[in-house]
């Protein structure tokens, strides 16, 4: 993968450094996307994803951004007029990180970029998250390759002739990066259509937990898991309120960091015996050098949430490219006059298709 170029990286003049970078890439989009139709995919377990569809007509593409103060179309279950239609072409699925869901800004900005380029896209809402969030009893966390695989699978056979490509963000791109090496591994079934997914792009994955729980226990973290627990907790979704041990912790009050929260609530709910046997079992790092599906990693040495040295300290087969750049943040990549390299690189990676 030595021979992909990524487009020049210059960043914003006023923007500088990963904390600030990091917080640019919240800013909202000036424009929303409405999805065509959204679709339940349920999972093994009971639980349900949801995936929300902007397909691509005719081989072209219809852009169906509307004002930023218009809202998307939520109505679950909703089928579109292309619901029926076997589509070639190629196809692209996003996956959101921590906290997010398929109204991310991230989430928004590339779905919009990759329809107006014929792309058919499919921005997925996790377990608990966005359209998903009263479909569950469980949690998302970093291990849930599965969730992955149940949305690629749903793609998949609903597009038998389209070329496939997925994109995870932050803990999202952990997730796919961990199913594409389990599947090469063998640690997991290999699907049928797996060899029509060519390429996958990863965006500051946490791939190395411990590291990562490490570094957001130092006291220049503290704003950071302030600001996801908030959310989280704020989010929660109706089914885990209600199970007995998530309102035995909160009795206790809110943890202060992500380890506290994982050690007494993500790892308990979802099977593990402590945060350190979940950051294990679930960091993608060690599988990285099994996976076999042509992979863009895109990280910030200045990433104040995952640290450069969970890439430098990985091992990574002759497909994948690590594109490390000087400043960028956690998956802020903001350039010149508040352009989104980020979005430019991902695109330049894919669109080699």
């Amino acid at each position: 993968m030595k021979n992909f170029v990524p487009p020049p990286f210059k960043p914003d003049l006023l923007i500088r450094g990963g904390h600030l970078q990091t917080l640019a890439s919240l800013r909202a989009p000036g424009q929303q996307i409405a999805a065509d139709a959204n679709h339940v995919v349920e999972l093994p377990d009971g639980d349900a994803i949801v995936l929300h569809e902007n397909a691509a007509v005719d081989g072209g593409a219809v852009d169906r951004c509307q004002s930023a103060g218009q809202s998307a179309a939520s109505d679950i279950g909703r089928t579109g007029p292309l619901a029926d239609r076997t589509l070639g072409g190629r196809t692209v699925v996003l996956f959101h990180g921590l906290s997010g869901c398929h109204g991310s800004p991230y989430m928004i900005r590339l779905a919009g970029r990759f329809v107006r380029l014929g792309w058919t896209v499919y921005r997925v809402d996790m377990r608990g998250c966005g359209a998903a969030r009263d479909l569950s009893r469980g949690l998302s966390h970093a291990g849930r390759s599965e969730d992955v695989l149940a949305a690629l699978d749903f793609v998949a056979r609903r597009h038998p002739d389209s070329q496939l490509a997925a994109v995870g963000v932050s803990l999202g791109g952990n997730q796919l990066l961990r199913l594409a090496g389990r599947v090469g591994a063998g640690l997991d079934a290999r699907p049928e259509w797996f060899d029509r997914l060519e390429r996958i792009a990863v965006v500051a994955p946490p791939i190395d937990l411990v590291r990562c729980s490490e570094n957001m226990e130092r006291l220049s973290r503290r704003l950071y898991n302030y600001y996801f627990i908030r959310t989280l907790f704020e989010r929660i979704a109706p089914a885990v309120r209600e199970r007995e041990h998530f309102q035995k912790i909160a009795s206790l009050g809110r943890p202060k960091t992500l380890l506290e929260l994982d050690d007494r609530l993500t790892a308990p709910l979802s099977g593990f015996q402590g945060a350190l046997e979940y950051y294990r079992q679930c960091g993608a790092t060690h599988v990285t050098a099994s996976n076999p599906v042509k992979t863009l990693v895109l990280a910030a040495k200045d990433d104040p949430i995952v640290p450069a040295d969970c890439f430098t300290n990985a091992r990574w087969p002759d497909r994948t490219r690590v594109l490390l750049t000087a400043t960028g943040g956690h998956a802020g990549f903001v350039g010149r006059q508040r352009s989104y390299w980020m979005d430019d690189c991902l695109i330049a990676w894919l669109n080699r298709l």
